[in-house]
């Protein structure tokens, strides 16, 4: 069975088929008053190009709905911690996990948000 797990702590997202880690990268997280909320969510709507309807128009390549108005999606800015409005990140570079997980993940598929960030930025 698929999931999804999103580390708010270490700023990662893992895919997992069962047991097994399929994908795993950095994400960037919501930051302070903007910060992803912690829950158990299912996977809702996948849009190649989503654009934002409170940022700007603000394009969001890959985009993965958690809850909401928040998304995983991909971003060519995605330092290792919290940066956000409260979506989660995923970088375009580096093999382009963002559209590898949208590629892999299903709507329905469940995703857990979890941790918190305690660090400086």
């Amino acid at each position: 069975m698929k999931r999804v797990v999103v580390d708010k702590t270490t700023q990662t997202l893992r895919a997992f088929d069962g047991d097994r880690v399929v994908l795993e990268t950095r994400v960037s997280t919501g930051k302070w008053d903007k910060s992803t909320p912690n829950g158990e969510f299912n996977v809702g709507v996948k849009e190649r190009m989503h654009h934002s309807r409170l940022f700007d128009n603000a394009p969001m390549p890959y985009s993965v709905q958690v809850t909401g108005n928040v998304f995983i999606h991909g971003f060519t800015s995605v330092p290792r911690h919290p940066a956000s409005h409260g979506c989660i990140r995923v970088p375009l570079d580096q093999g382009n996990p963002a559209k590898q997980f949208f590629d892999w993940v299903e709507p329905g598929t469940p995703v857990e948000v979890t941790g918190h960030w305690e660090g400086k930025t």
